[in-house]
């Protein structure tokens, strides 16, 4: 059978039946909320140690990566939050988790899992491999700045009415829950030492990437709640524009002036066009914000994506 279809194989096992069995199990009241926590924390805190280093010990560094860097740091992650912020704070400003939800769920895109799988369908194996090193760099920023942005939110909205909001800004800015950060940097060192991975590693990290995907998805879908969405899909909407018009339009923009190899261009365009992410879900329930909206903007995003946005895509780029 040819390599498309396993790799959609997988997504199916990896993406979609985690989320189906997620929702099944919070249906029935089989687990309860503080199991996925849990598994959301072990993913965290343990498997993505072995994948971010795992990750960045591959990785080949050339001057394309950093123009990635640079995509998925600045152009998907931290500009449309800075587009986001101005509705945060006229509409949701009083209510701190509305405002945390939605401006974190801005700058979470679905890179790594529905881009990857899609850049590989449309422009094969080498756009899979540029859309994956962009994932690897938005981990980055959001165990770096989304997760302290959240406990801060958290902390604010935790301290209510009080006359001054003293932030601990030790918690705020580390926590075990960037641990994957530091596998990162080790992984890149070792890269640049050009330490040759051994070849039980591979197993390893093959395996671990599958376990964080259930350990990372099946809580989420334990976690939607599409009655709640409902109520947050006026919300949900007023990101469309910024991530599907404004985002997409600079990322080509920005790989023209750039580069001047097509498929780079695709890709990056690719990459401004992705939805928001589970990733969104799973900060915002971590940190005890308005998963609602971080639901709603997932959802309603996502379907545009798949049936409005990627056609139209490959209509034009491919």
């Amino acid at each position: 059978m040819s390599e498309t279809f396993y790799r959609i194989l997988f997504i199916f096992i990896d993406v979609i039946l985690p989320l189906a069995i997620g929702y099944y199990l919070h249906k029935y009241k089989i687990i309860s909320v503080n199991v996925c926590n849990f598994l959301l924390k072990v993913n965290i805190r343990f498997i993505m140690i072995i994948i971010g280093l795992g990750s960045f010990w591959l990785i080949k560094i050339d001057h394309n990566l950093f123009l990635l860097a640079f995509v998925g740091i600045i152009l998907i992650s931290a500009l449309p939050g800075i587009l986001a912020y101005p509705y945060a704070s006229w509409h949701l400003g009083k209510n701190i988790r509305n405002k945390g939800a939605y401006l974190l769920s801005s700058m979470l895109s679905n890179t790594g899992i529905l881009g990857g799988l899609c850049a590989y369908i449309a422009m094969g194996q080498l756009a899979y491999a540029y859309v994956q090193v962009t994932g690897m760099v938005q981990n980055i920023f959001t165990l770096s700045f989304c997760f302290p942005l959240a406990e801060y939110f958290h902390q604010k909205a935790t301290a209510g009415s009080k006359a001054k909001f003293q932030p601990h800004w030790r918690s705020i800015l580390i926590s075990w829950n960037q641990i994957g950060l530091l596998s990162m940097f080790v992984g890149a060192i070792l890269n640049i030492c050009e330490v040759p991975r051994p070849d039980v590693f591979d197993p390893i990290f093959n395996a671990s990437v599958h376990l964080g995907a259930w350990f990372g998805i099946l809580p989420v879908g334990y976690l939607l709640n599409f009655k709640a969405a409902r109520l947050y899909k006026y919300i949900a909407l007023a990101i469309l524009p910024v991530r599907f018009i404004i985002i997409p339009v600079l990322a080509f923009i920005i790989a023209t002036i750039f580069t001047d190899d097509k498929l780079l261009i695709s890709v990056i365009t690719l990459i401004g066009l992705c939805p928001i992410g589970i990733n969104a879900i799973v900060v915002t329930q971590l940190y005890k914000l308005n998963t609602s909206i971080a639901e709603a903007i997932f959802l309603i995003s996502t379907a545009i994506f798949i049936f409005i946005a990627y056609p139209i895509f490959l209509f034009l780029m491919v």
